[in-house]
C-alpha cells in the first residue's frame, strides 16, 4: 500500500473511531440522565388516592407515573450572592419556587408554581447543623436551615415534595437575584403587564395597573420581587412571576433557534449565580429533549388555588387538595386504559 493512502486510510479510520466514541458516550449519558430523572420515583399519598400495585387509583380510574416526564425545581433565593452564608435558621429564603415538568413524548411543558407561603412539614436544624425535628411553616423558610446552597436546596426539595403528596422532584436549579439581573440585562427589554399598582425603586417610576410595560436588569428584578404587605400580595407577585418568566422563555427561545451559540453565552453568564445537583447525564438528557422543544409555545402554566391567611402575625397559604392532586396526576401520571376482551366487545 502506497504511503499516502495508507496515511489517509488511518486518519480517516481515526475520526470514524472518534465519532463512534462520542455517539456512543452521548448515547450512554443519555440514557444514564433519564434513569437518574426517575431513581427516585414514588406514587403521591393523600386522601383522595389509593396506592395499588399499578400504580394509583383516582376517581375511579387507574394511572401510573409517567416515564416520559422529567422535572426540577427552580428556585429563586432573596439575596444578591449564593456564596453569603448568614448561618444556619437565617440563611435567606426561598422567594420563587417554580416545579417544571417536561413530557419528553408530548413536549408538553408544564410549571407548577408554588407559594413561597405554602404552610408544609419542613425540617429544622439547629446552628451547629443537627436536625432537631420537623415543624410545619412556610415552604420558603425551609432554604433558610442549611450550612450551604447545596444543604439549604436540598431542604426545599423535600418540602416541595411533601407539598405535592410526595411526588418525586429530585432535581433543583438555584439561582440568586444577581442571576436574574445579568441575563435579563444579556436578553434585553421584555414586556410584562402590570397587574397591581407598584413603585420602582431604582426608575423612580410609579406604575398603574392594567398597563404592559418593558422591564431589563434591576428593572426585571424589582418586577418580579416587590410585594406589599397584603395578604394577597405573594399571590399578585407569582402572577408577576409568570407573566414575566412566559415572555422571558418566548424572547430567549426564538433567539436560541435562530443562533444555538446563545447557549454558551447564556451559560457563562449565569453559572456564577446559579447552584444545581443536575449532573452531566441528566443535562445531556434536558438539554437533548429541550432542543426538540419550541418551548415559547409549550409552556403551560397550572396555578394551584387555595386559601390566604394571617397565621402568627405572617401570611400563609393552604391548597385545594383536589386541584392540587387533580393537577399533579394530569402532569405526572397517564392514565391506564385497560384492553376489552373479545366477549366485552
Amino acid at each position: 500500500m502506497k504511503k499516502p493512502l495508507k496515511i489517509t486510510l488511518i486518519t480517516v479510520s481515526i475520526i470514524l473511531a472518534l465519532i463512534i466514541i462520542a455517539v456512543t458516550t452521548f448515547t450512554i449519558l443519555n440514557s444514564m440522565g433519564r434513569l437518574q430523572f426517575h431513581k427516585n420515583d414514588r406514587n403521591i399519598k393523600n386522601n383522595s388516592v389509593t396506592e395499588e400495585e399499578y400504580g394509583i387509583l383516582y376517581k375511579g380510574n387507574k394511572y401510573a407515573l409517567d416515564n416520559d416526564v422529567i422535572s426540577f425545581l427552580l428556585i429563586g433565593v432573596d439575596k444578591s450572592s449564593l456564596d453569603s452564608s448568614l448561618g444556619i435558621g437565617i440563611n435567606g429564603q426561598a422567594d420563587t419556587l417554580m416545579v417544571v415538568a417536561i413530557n419528553t413524548k408530548s413536549r408538553d411543558v408544564t410549571v407548577i408554581p408554588i407559594s413561597r407561603e405554602t404552610l408544609v412539614d419542613v425540617n429544622n436544624y439547629n446552628t451547629a447543623g443537627k436536625y432537631v425535628g420537623v415543624e410545619k411553616k412556610q415552604i420558603c423558610l425551609a432554604f433558610a436551615y442549611g450550612k450551604t446552597t447545596e444543604e439549604s436546596s436540598e431542604n426545599v426539595l423535600r418540602s416541595v415534595s411533601r407539598a405535592l403528596y410526595g411526588i418525586n422532584v429530585s432535581s433543583y436549579i438555584t439561582m440568586d437575584l444577581n442571576a436574574l439581573e445579568k441575563i435579563s440585562n444579556a436578553v434585553g427589554s421584555i414586556d410584562v403587564y402590570v397587574n397591581e399598582d407598584y413603585y420602582d425603586p431604582d426608575s423612580r417610576i410609579y406604575y398603574k395597573a392594567g398597563r404592559t410595560i418593558s422591564v431589563k436588569g434591576i428593572n426585571a428584578v424589582n418586577y418580579i420581587h416587590w410585594r406589599t404587605d397584603n395578604v394577597d400580595a405573594n399571590n399578585y407577585r407569582m402572577e408577576r412571576q409568570k407573566s414575566f418568566m412566559t415572555a422571558f422563555v418566548n424572547k430567549t427561545s426564538n433567539e436560541i433557534s435562530e443562533d444555538y451559540s446563545k447557549v454558551i453565552t447564556y451559560y457563562n453568564l449565569m453559572a456564577p449565580y446559579v447552584s444545581t445537583n443536575i449532573t452531566l447525564s441528566q443535562a445531556t438528557y434536558l438539554v437533548n429533549s429541550c432542543i426538540k422543544l419550541n418551548l415559547g409555545d409549550s409552556l403551560d402554566f397550572e396555578s394551584i388555588p387555595g386559601t390566604s391567611f394571617v397565621r402568627s402575625g405572617y401570611s400563609a397559604f393552604t391548597p385545594n387538595e383536589e386541584t392540587l392532586t387533580d393537577i399533579i396526576v394530569k402532569t405526572f401520571y397517564k392514565k391506564i386504559v385497560e384492553q376489552k376482551t373479545e366477549k366485552e366487545k
